[in-house]
């Protein structure tokens, strides 16, 4: 118990964990649907592997071949989406990581205020 404890930890430890921290919550901040998509794919993944599971057995047996093997396609390609929509937002994921990561280890300099933009003009009275 006393290793899970912030305070037991070595200093050099603490500002990793804390970037870390902070990244996880910028991430979920910049996308924050991402884990219910994620969900929603694997429910729709699984879906698809235990339909085409089913359709692949009764096209094996033989059964009602002209229903069947159009099914059988039908769920591959829901898995295969599934599959494809996931890979993406697992890229778009670790993208997003590392812009954040980026952001956090640069320097704390704020840009200049862009020309023309009127919030920034000073005002002469």
């Amino acid at each position: 118990m006393a290793e899970s404890d912030p305070k037991s930890l070595p200093k050099a430890s603490l500002p990793q964990d804390l970037t870390a921290d902070r990244v996880r919550l910028l991430t979920e901040l910049a996308a924050p649907y991402r884990s219910l998509r994620r969900f929603i794919y694997l429910a729709v993944g699984f879906s698809a592997t235990v339909g085409a599971f089913v359709f692949f057995f009764r096209a094996l047996a033989g059964r009602d071949l002209e229903t069947t093997l159009p099914s059988l396609a039908l769920q591959l390609g829901i898995l295969a989406g599934a599959l494809g929509l996931n890979r993406l937002e697992n890229r778009s994921q670790q993208k997003l990581v590392r812009q954040m990561r980026q952001r956090l280890s640069s320097p704390k300099e704020s840009p200049p205020p862009p020309k023309g933009d009127p919030l920034y003009q000073r005002r002469d009275s």
